[in-house]
């Protein structure tokens, strides 16, 4: 046998029907959430955008917060830049926000979408469907704004109608040099009369261009903020993805066409898995049937392959191996995560041998679980 370690399967994600951990070289934000902790917005009602004739200085802004009416204020710099998806760069609207503070303005979808702000402070950008329109993007990606290649980490609208086509943090904002604030979001407290706080704001504001933030009622069609994710590999492929409501992706379908195909092997039958591992899995059991251990799998106790989902359907643990066709359950009723199970040894070892990692060996045992650790031909 010839073998070669593949650093993609050496350390692109040990993970399980449980899992350990994952390590990505584009992790997507929704994966990295847990790392922030996310303040509760401040209760506020979207209520002017005021575009100003002149920078905004710091004691200005403090100023203006003690406005009677005032909940929240968020400084942004808007500018009109190159940004480019493919070969010929569009001239689009790039706000840079603290989100923070701009979640709270932000329409009531896009605001309760933790994702959209774990993705901002991942150095993600966040882009609207009119402007992946523009661009020709369907779904994650990267964009170069001005000469600064981003990851979209969320399409979402930013305002009632929106301030920019693209949103980024205030620290990417630096690498762009936009420049200083020149708009700032006024989201009022409960109870306050609009008409007089949009007075009492063109006067503190003198040359400052005042829109009010359209309220959006049952009637108005909204689209959802939509979080997308990628992950690259060498022998994967680029997968682009959808993150599903349940704990589930949505990969697309042009990466599992060209990845994850039907094939039969030993013991098992027909099974479903990624393409580079197919080979291995039928080698593996091809010689547990020959060393006499066939008995020790049960083919009706076979949870599958392919699972397009995070580990334990928490997209904050990162995506299961299984989401890559890239593990196997086996003889799961007498092998439950967290239990030292009955897997025979020898049906281990030589799985081991064939390049699989068996998640019985973890500090939190899997023994039903094995995943292509490395690339063996046979």
């Amino acid at each position: 046998m010839k073998a070669r370690w593949a650093g993609l399967l050496v350390c692109l994600l040990l993970v399980a029907c449980g899992g350990r951990q994952e390590v990505f070289r584009d992790t997507p934000p929704e994966q990295r959430a847990a790392a922030f902790e996310l303040p509760d917005p401040i209760p506020a009602t979207p209520a002017y955008v005021a575009r100003l004739s002149k920078p905004l200085r710091p004691s200005r802004l403090k100023a203006l917060s003690k406005t009677p009416g005032v909940a929240v204020l968020a400084p942004v710099t808007v500018r009109t830049v190159p940004v480019k998806a493919g070969r010929r760069p569009k001239p689009l609207k790039v706000a840079a926000v603290d989100p923070l503070p701009f979640r709270s303005v932000a329409p009531s979808s896009t605001r309760d979408a933790d994702f959209v702000w774990t993705s901002l402070m991942s150095d993600r950008a966040v882009i609207t469907a009119r402007a992946a329109q523009i661009l020709g993007l369907r779904e994650a990606g990267k964009i170069i704004v001005k000469e600064l290649p981003l990851d979209i980490g969320a399409f979402a609208d930013n305002g009632t109608p929106n301030i920019a086509d693209v949103v980024v943090s205030t620290q990417v904002a630096r690498g762009l040099r936009l420049g200083s604030p020149n708009v700032v979001v006024v989201g009022a407290k409960t109870g306050t009369t609009l008409e007089t706080l949009g007075k009492d704001l063109k006067r503190k504001l003198p040359g400052a261009r005042l829109q009010r933030i359209e309220s959006v009622t049952s009637t108005t069609r909204t689209r959802a903020p939509q979080p997308v994710g990628q992950v690259s590999g060498a022998s994967i492929g680029t997968m682009t993805f959808r993150i599903l409501g349940n704990g589930f992706i949505d990969p697309d379908d042009s990466w599992v066409a060209a990845n994850i195909t039907s094939g039969t092997v030993p013991i098992l039958g027909g099974v479903r898995c990624h393409r580079i591992m197919i080979p291995q899995l039928s080698a593996a059991l091809g010689e547990i049937q020959r060393a006499g251990f066939a008995s020790e799998i049960r083919p009706g106790d076979y949870a599958g392959c392919y699972v397009p989902r995070f580990i334990d359907r928490d997209p904050r643990r990162g995506l299961s191996m299984h989401a890559f066709g890239l593990a196997v359950d086996l003889n799961v009723s007498t092998n439950q995560l967290g239990t030292r199970g009955n897997m025979h040894p020898d049906v281990v070892r030589i799985f081991e041998k064939w390049g699989f990692r068996w998640g019985g060996w973890w500090s939190r045992p899997d023994p039903m679980h094995f995943e292509l650790a490395r690339i063996i031909t046979p």
